[in-house]
């Protein structure tokens, strides 16, 4: 068992108190979760763009995780453009700027700056169409893509980034509402192919709770990699 400092994060500190690997013995206001292993101090943070360790955890190598001093995850705005776009980034099929549009206003460079993080250079065109949606945060992206041998391959560079993930999920089936992520702690996606040669029109339904992969609950995914629990201990 750890003990753990954690930040008032609406959601965190319940979350952290219901870990059985955890003890929450204080606040924090270096970061957002913060613990000692022996002599090792270690820090999770939220949407962190100087933190050298950064990004979507689903898209992330784990064993640098698992030796760092810190980690930060990506801010809201940055995990929903992740989620839809680091997939096509890592596949090198992205072929201009995407577009983002979100249902909630998108201050600073962390966009930008977490897209790097897949080795994407040229950022966003970021917009928003304010909405309320009762603590669900959406984005849709719509993005250009290199048009690929097979058009099924785009599910299959999506199911390789997100088939095994727990917090990461696609549905194509349900209607499309924030019911599905309410007070839960995955994203849900979905896709849609506008086919054209040389290029195709992906746009890519992206939604969470603010307080579920889009925050508590995506730091204390970072802190079990971290640690070496398992993923989901503390969350699902």
């Amino acid at each position: 068992m750890i003990q753990v400092s954690c930040s008032s994060r609406p959601g965190l500190e319940n979350r952290l108190r219901h870990h059985p690997e955890v003890e929450v013995v204080g606040t924090s206001d270096a970061a957002e979760i913060e613990w000692h292993q022996g002599t090792w101090h270690r820090k999770v943070r939220f949407g962190d763009i100087a933190t050298e360790i950064k990004g979507l955890i689903e898209l992330m190598d784990n064993n640098p995780l698992v030796c760092t001093d810190e980690a930060s995850v990506p801010d809201a705005a940055s995990t929903l453009a992740l989620i839809a776009v680091g997939p096509i980034i890592r596949a090198g099929i992205l072929f201009e700027t995407p577009s983002l549009l979100y249902s909630f206003d998108v201050e600073g460079n962390g966009v930008d700056s977490f897209l790097a993080t897949e080795g994407w250079s040229d950022g966003a065109t970021v917009g928003h169409a304010p909405q309320d949606f009762g603590g669900v945060l959406a984005l849709t992206a719509v993005c250009a893509i290199e048009t690929p041998p097979s058009l099924d391959d785009i599910d299959l560079i999506y199911d390789e980034a997100y088939g095994r993930s727990f917090f990461v999920r696609r549905d194509e089936e349900s209607e499309w509402h924030a019911s599905l992520v309410l007070g839960r702690p995955h994203a849900a996606y979905r896709l849609r192919i506008s086919p054209d040669e040389p290029h195709s029109l992906l746009t890519v339904q992206v939604m969470a709770d603010s307080q579920g992969k889009c925050g508590a609950a995506q730091l204390v995914h970072m802190m079990n990699v971290m640690c070496g629990f398992e993923e989901s201990v503390g969350i699902a």
